[in-house]
């Protein structure tokens, strides 16, 4: 059971970072809008929260990093059209550093061992 929340967790990983890379440009008029930033910030700390639940103190705890980091890396620089996504100012570095920053900040923090429930 624990596999395949690990496989599902990787597998919304990589999905939420191809949606990040693909919303990175978004703008409203000129001005850009980069949503994707935030939500980076959010959900990469939350997977590696999940990780961290159903293996405690195990390094696959970077497991949802590493697959994050790969996928913004892949797409935001290489496309099926040549040039990647990654916009040629901030929003690329700010991008990996929301995702990436929390989420080994969450990963160093020690799961707190739950209470044994008395039946």
């Amino acid at each position: 059971m624990r596999v395949t929340v690990l496989a599902v967790v990787l597998l919304d990983v990589a999905l939420l970072a191809l949606t990040q890379v693909a919303w990175l440009t978004f703008e409203v008029g000129s001005v850009p809008l980069p949503v994707s930033i935030l939500v980076a910030a959010v959900t990469t700390p939350v997977a590696v929260r999940v990780v961290d639940r159903c293996f405690p103190g195990s390094r696959l705890v970077f497991a949802p990093l590493v697959t994050w980091f790969l996928v913004v890396v892949v797409f935001g620089f290489w496309s099926p059209t040549g040039v990647g996504t990654f916009p040629a100012d901030w929003r690329s570095l700010v991008l990996i550093a929301a995702g990436l920053f929390p989420g080994v900040w969450m990963a160093s923090r020690p799961v707190r061992p739950t209470p044994p429930v008395d039946a």
